[in-house]
Protein backbone atom coordinates (compact mmCIF):
# COMPACT_ATOMS: atom_id res chain seq x y z
CA UNK A 1 0.00 0.00 0.00
CA UNK A 2 1.40 3.16 -0.87
CA UNK A 3 4.00 4.60 -3.10
CA UNK A 4 7.63 4.46 -1.97
CA UNK A 5 10.36 6.22 -2.94
CA UNK A 6 13.87 6.42 -2.01
CA UNK A 7 17.46 8.37 -3.36
CA UNK A 8 20.36 7.17 -2.10
CA UNK A 9 23.44 9.63 -1.68
CA UNK A 10 21.94 12.44 -3.82
CA UNK A 11 24.11 15.38 -3.17
CA UNK A 12 22.37 18.67 -2.22
CA UNK A 13 23.87 22.05 -2.15
CA UNK A 14 21.50 24.92 -0.85
CA UNK A 15 22.69 29.37 -1.41
CA UNK A 16 20.90 32.42 -0.44
CA UNK A 17 20.16 34.12 -3.50
CA UNK A 18 19.39 38.07 -3.94
CA UNK A 19 16.75 38.84 -6.37
CA UNK A 20 19.01 40.42 -9.02
CA UNK A 21 20.76 37.32 -9.08
CA UNK A 22 17.87 35.19 -8.96
CA UNK A 23 17.02 36.93 -12.57
CA UNK A 24 20.56 36.47 -13.78
CA UNK A 25 20.57 32.90 -13.29
CA UNK A 26 17.18 31.97 -13.91
CA UNK A 27 17.72 33.30 -17.36
CA UNK A 28 20.70 31.29 -17.63
CA UNK A 29 18.89 28.44 -16.77
CA UNK A 30 16.17 28.77 -19.10
CA UNK A 31 18.76 28.37 -22.00
CA UNK A 32 20.63 25.45 -20.85
CA UNK A 33 17.99 23.63 -18.80
CA UNK A 34 14.04 21.96 -18.74
CA UNK A 35 11.13 23.94 -16.63
CA UNK A 36 9.74 20.78 -14.38
CA UNK A 37 6.22 20.27 -15.81
CA UNK A 38 4.88 20.25 -12.38
CA UNK A 39 5.11 24.09 -12.40
CA UNK A 40 2.28 24.31 -14.94
CA UNK A 41 1.13 27.56 -16.24
CA UNK A 42 2.11 29.27 -13.47
CA UNK A 43 5.85 29.09 -13.60
CA UNK A 44 5.72 27.70 -9.85
CA UNK A 45 4.37 25.54 -7.57
CA UNK A 46 2.82 24.69 -3.62
CA UNK A 47 4.48 23.45 -1.09
CA UNK A 48 3.59 22.87 2.18
CA UNK A 49 5.36 20.63 5.09
CA UNK A 50 4.70 20.09 8.46
CA UNK A 51 7.80 18.90 10.53
CA UNK A 52 7.36 16.56 13.55
CA UNK A 53 10.39 16.55 16.24
CA UNK A 54 11.12 14.68 19.75
CA UNK A 55 9.71 16.00 23.00
CA UNK A 56 13.22 16.87 23.33
CA UNK A 57 13.96 18.68 19.85
CA UNK A 58 16.81 16.05 19.02
CA UNK A 59 16.07 17.04 14.89
CA UNK A 60 16.59 20.41 15.42
CA UNK A 61 19.50 20.46 17.85
CA UNK A 62 21.23 17.78 15.91
CA UNK A 63 20.76 20.34 13.25
CA UNK A 64 22.34 23.48 15.13
CA UNK A 65 24.69 21.36 16.63
CA UNK A 66 26.08 21.19 13.00
CA UNK A 67 26.31 16.96 13.19
CA UNK A 68 26.81 15.46 9.87
CA UNK A 69 24.60 12.80 10.28
CA UNK A 70 21.22 13.95 11.29
CA UNK A 71 17.45 13.62 9.94
CA UNK A 72 14.36 15.20 9.93
CA UNK A 73 10.53 13.74 9.46
CA UNK A 74 7.48 15.73 7.43
CA UNK A 75 4.56 15.88 5.97
CA UNK A 76 4.53 17.38 2.60
CA UNK A 77 1.44 18.86 0.30
CA UNK A 78 1.20 20.67 -2.82
CA UNK A 79 -2.52 21.81 -2.57
CA UNK A 80 -3.96 22.40 0.51
CA UNK A 81 -7.59 20.49 -1.01
CA UNK A 82 -5.05 17.60 -2.03
CA UNK A 83 -5.81 13.87 -0.79
CA UNK A 84 -2.85 12.93 -1.26
CA UNK A 85 -0.03 13.71 0.92
CA UNK A 86 3.58 12.48 1.15
CA UNK A 87 5.47 11.49 4.19
CA UNK A 88 9.05 11.90 3.80
CA UNK A 89 11.74 10.89 6.46
CA UNK A 90 14.82 12.83 4.91
CA UNK A 91 18.68 11.93 6.07
CA UNK A 92 21.36 14.19 5.74
CA UNK A 93 24.80 13.02 5.51
CA UNK A 94 27.20 15.64 5.04
CA UNK A 95 26.19 16.97 1.64
CA UNK A 96 24.43 13.79 0.28
CA UNK A 97 21.20 13.08 0.97
CA UNK A 98 18.73 10.14 1.31
CA UNK A 99 15.06 10.87 1.20
CA UNK A 100 12.79 7.85 2.10
CA UNK A 101 9.51 9.20 0.78
CA UNK A 102 5.99 7.04 0.97
CA UNK A 103 2.29 8.47 0.00
CA UNK A 104 -0.23 8.22 2.06
CA UNK A 105 -3.80 9.93 2.47
CA UNK A 106 -5.17 13.05 3.78
CA UNK A 107 -7.29 11.30 6.64
CA UNK A 108 -3.92 8.89 7.70
CA UNK A 109 -1.95 12.02 7.83
CA UNK A 110 -4.19 13.69 9.81
CA UNK A 111 -4.65 10.58 12.18
CA UNK A 112 -0.68 11.04 12.48
CA UNK A 113 -1.18 15.05 13.56
CA UNK A 114 -3.66 13.49 16.20
CA UNK A 115 -0.47 11.42 17.68
CA UNK A 116 -2.00 8.26 15.89
CA UNK A 117 1.47 6.18 14.41
CA UNK A 118 -0.13 2.91 14.27
CA UNK A 119 -1.84 4.05 10.92
CA UNK A 120 1.68 2.97 9.25
CA UNK A 121 0.80 -0.34 10.29
CA UNK A 122 -0.99 -0.56 6.79
CA UNK A 123 1.85 0.14 4.73
CA UNK A 124 4.31 -2.71 3.50
CA UNK A 125 6.98 0.08 2.66
CA UNK A 126 9.96 -0.04 5.37
CA UNK A 127 10.04 3.36 5.60
CA UNK A 128 6.22 3.74 7.10
CA UNK A 129 7.34 1.28 10.17
CA UNK A 130 11.34 3.00 10.30
CA UNK A 131 8.88 6.24 10.70
CA UNK A 132 6.54 4.87 13.16
CA UNK A 133 9.53 3.69 15.28
CA UNK A 134 11.16 6.96 15.13
CA UNK A 135 8.25 8.42 16.37
CA UNK A 136 6.84 6.56 18.79
CA UNK A 137 10.51 5.87 20.26
CA UNK A 138 11.05 9.26 20.82
CA UNK A 139 7.91 10.96 21.24
CA UNK A 140 7.29 13.18 18.13
CA UNK A 141 5.03 15.56 17.72
CA UNK A 142 4.17 18.12 15.11
CA UNK A 143 6.19 21.47 15.18
CA UNK A 144 6.03 23.80 12.53
CA UNK A 145 4.54 24.51 9.28
CA UNK A 146 6.29 26.05 6.97
CA UNK A 147 5.23 26.87 2.94
CA UNK A 148 6.67 28.68 0.00
CA UNK A 149 6.53 29.13 -3.86
CA UNK A 150 8.77 26.84 -6.05
CA UNK A 151 9.83 27.32 -9.61
CA UNK A 152 12.45 24.06 -11.02
CA UNK A 153 14.32 23.74 -13.59
CA UNK A 154 15.56 19.78 -14.49
CA UNK A 155 18.21 17.96 -16.67
CA UNK A 156 17.77 14.34 -16.57
CA UNK A 157 21.19 13.38 -16.96
CA UNK A 158 22.32 13.10 -13.20
CA UNK A 159 18.88 13.67 -12.09
CA UNK A 160 20.14 17.34 -11.93
CA UNK A 161 17.15 19.70 -10.67
CA UNK A 162 17.82 23.28 -9.43
CA UNK A 163 15.08 25.03 -7.69
CA UNK A 164 14.10 28.28 -6.47
CA UNK A 165 11.75 28.76 -2.85
CA UNK A 166 10.38 32.15 -2.65
CA UNK A 167 8.08 33.59 -0.03
CA UNK A 168 9.15 31.14 2.73
CA UNK A 169 6.48 31.42 5.23
CA UNK A 170 5.98 29.95 8.69
CA UNK A 171 3.61 29.15 11.52
CA UNK A 172 3.50 27.66 14.01
CA UNK A 173 0.73 24.85 14.15
CA UNK A 174 -0.48 21.41 12.89
CA UNK A 175 -2.88 22.57 10.83
CA UNK A 176 -1.83 21.58 7.33
CA UNK A 177 -4.52 21.37 4.89
CA UNK A 178 -6.13 25.00 6.61
CA UNK A 179 -5.68 27.36 3.38
CA UNK A 180 -6.25 30.64 5.64
CA UNK A 181 -3.62 29.43 7.95
CA UNK A 182 -1.42 32.98 8.92
CA UNK A 183 1.66 32.44 8.36
CA UNK A 184 5.10 34.39 9.03
CA UNK A 185 7.56 35.36 6.65
CA UNK A 186 10.84 33.67 7.36
CA UNK A 187 13.47 35.59 5.21
CA UNK A 188 13.37 39.37 5.48
CA UNK A 189 14.14 41.55 2.67
CA UNK A 190 14.05 40.28 -1.06
CA UNK A 191 16.26 36.92 -0.71
CA UNK A 192 15.24 33.25 -1.69
CA UNK A 193 16.85 30.07 -1.64
CA UNK A 194 18.74 28.44 -4.12
CA UNK A 195 18.66 24.74 -4.05
CA UNK A 196 21.30 22.49 -6.64
CA UNK A 197 20.37 18.64 -6.28
CA UNK A 198 21.97 16.14 -8.36
CA UNK A 199 22.81 12.12 -8.58
CA UNK A 200 26.67 11.43 -9.11
CA UNK A 201 27.90 14.49 -10.32
CA UNK A 202 27.00 18.23 -11.30
CA UNK A 203 27.57 18.71 -15.26
CA UNK A 204 30.14 21.03 -15.96
CA UNK A 205 27.93 23.58 -17.90
CA UNK A 206 25.62 24.18 -15.06
CA UNK A 207 28.14 24.26 -12.40
CA UNK A 208 29.96 26.90 -14.38
CA UNK A 209 26.81 28.99 -15.04
CA UNK A 210 25.98 28.54 -11.15
CA UNK A 211 29.44 30.13 -10.48
CA UNK A 212 28.64 33.41 -12.37
CA UNK A 213 26.40 34.07 -10.23
CA UNK A 214 27.22 36.25 -6.62
CA UNK A 215 25.64 33.92 -4.02
CA UNK A 216 25.89 32.60 -0.50
CA UNK A 217 26.33 28.55 0.17
CA UNK A 218 25.19 28.04 3.16
CA UNK A 219 23.47 25.55 5.27
CA UNK A 220 20.17 26.74 4.98
CA UNK A 221 17.23 25.17 6.83
CA UNK A 222 13.73 26.13 6.41
CA UNK A 223 12.46 23.78 9.42
CA UNK A 224 15.37 25.46 11.73
CA UNK A 225 14.94 28.85 10.66
CA UNK A 226 10.92 28.86 11.36
CA UNK A 227 11.58 27.23 14.70
CA UNK A 228 14.14 30.22 15.61
CA UNK A 229 11.60 32.97 14.24
CA UNK A 230 8.44 31.34 16.11
CA UNK A 231 10.38 30.23 19.43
Amino acid sequence: MGETLLNVYRSELKYYISLYEYYYLRQMLQNIMEPDPNMGSRGEYFIRSLYFDSVDNIDYMNKVAGLENRKKIRLRIYDTDSDKVKLEVKNRFNSYMQKESLSITRDEALQMIDGDFDVLDGFEASVAQKAKNIMVDNAYTPKVIVDYEREAFIYPEHNVRITFDKNIRAAFSDRLFDPNLLMTPVITGPLMVLEVKYDQMLPEYIKNAISTARILNSSVSKYCMARELLG
